[in-house]
């Protein structure tokens, strides 16, 4: 049984990929839609290479015994294009409530690493992409300048990093603060020192179908969620009543809503407890996990 992720969009590997699947029972997992992400966001606009790469992604779909989407907005797209609903399964992304919980101790332990008193903090935690726009938080933190017990702490690693390193730089923000990648097993303690965290995607119509799993982690360790991705994931925050909406890309609301809810403390904890009951009841990794075994069972059996 081979259980794979999203299709490679290099082209080398496509005739052993398909021979393989050609004798081997698959149950195949899409996480994002490739290579229709990649050339939304202008990383693929080769001709021959996105026909190749799409040649490749429909004959994993064919031959796959099962389709995992993590979203219902991947699954829609899919039977659109003609796909046997039958066979596609939605099992969402998730958190593992065990792992992800509040830490008092990994609280006091960050905010002490980074010299944070009674600071309003605000968390981004995942890859520096192209997807994610993360020039949005730098505009905001420079909206926010003035603002002494506001800050920024983003965490991660990935292609823009310089980029965004460089134009906070050049903006000489005191605001905001860029930390290498840490192990996931130490993220909750992030969040659990965070007053809030943010979630951002670009303003893209493909995106109003992602479903960030970072959205549940936040959650899991009663941390409220500034979502600035319209589509599914804004319908389950408004459900869960786990945080607030922010318009991708608007650096402006942005600001203005961070500085609101630093003088609405008692709304963020509110979020938080919230976005924990929500997590426990439908988006715990446990029962993700059931869900999946048996699905892997039926194929096998």
């Amino acid at each position: 049984l081979v259980y794979a992720s999203s299709p490679p969009l290099f082209v080398g590997g496509a005739g052993m990929l398909l021979s393989i699947l050609k004798s081997i029972p698959m149950v195949f997992e899409i996480r994002d839609l490739w290579p229709e992400s990649a050339v939304e966001l202008g990383e693929l606009n080769n001709p021959t290479a996105i026909k190749l790469s799409t040649l490749l992604e429909e004959s994993c779909y064919h031959r796959a015994r099962a389709i995992i989407t993590v979203t219902a907005g991947i699954r829609r797209k899919l039977i659109d294009r003609g796909f046997n609903a039958e066979k596609i399964h939605l099992i969402p992304n998730g958190a593992n409530t065990s792992l992800f919980t509040y830490r008092d101790s990994g609280r006091r332990d960050v905010r002490k690493q980074f010299a944070l008193n009674s600071e309003f903090l605000i968390l981004y935690a995942g890859i520096f992409g192209i997807a994610q726009g993360l020039e949005t938080l730098v505009e905001a933190a420079w909206r926010l300048r003035s603002e002494e017990n506001i800050k920024f702490l983003l965490v991660g690693e990935g292609p823009t990093k310089s980029e965004i390193t460089d134009l906070a730089h050049q903006y000489h923000l005191s605001n905001i603060i860029l930390h290498p990648q840490v192990p996931r097993s130490d993220i909750p303690d992030f969040f659990s020192a965070a007053d809030i965290s943010i979630i951002p995607l670009r303003k893209i119509e493909l995106f109003k179908g992602a479903l960030p799993s970072k959205m549940f982690d936040s959650w899991s360790c009663e941390c409220p969620v500034l979502l600035c991705v319209d589509g599914e994931a804004r319908e389950i925050l408004e459900s869960a009543n786990g945080g607030i909406y922010i318009p991708p890309e608007d650096a402006e609301i942005l600001a203005a809503v961070v500085t609101k809810l630093y003088h609405d403390p008692s709304r963020l904890s509110e979020f938080g407890m919230n976005g924990r009951r929500f997590t426990e009841r439908y988006y715990s990794r446990e029962a993700l996990a059931k869900k999946l075994t048996r699905l892997l069972q039926s194929v096998i059996n």
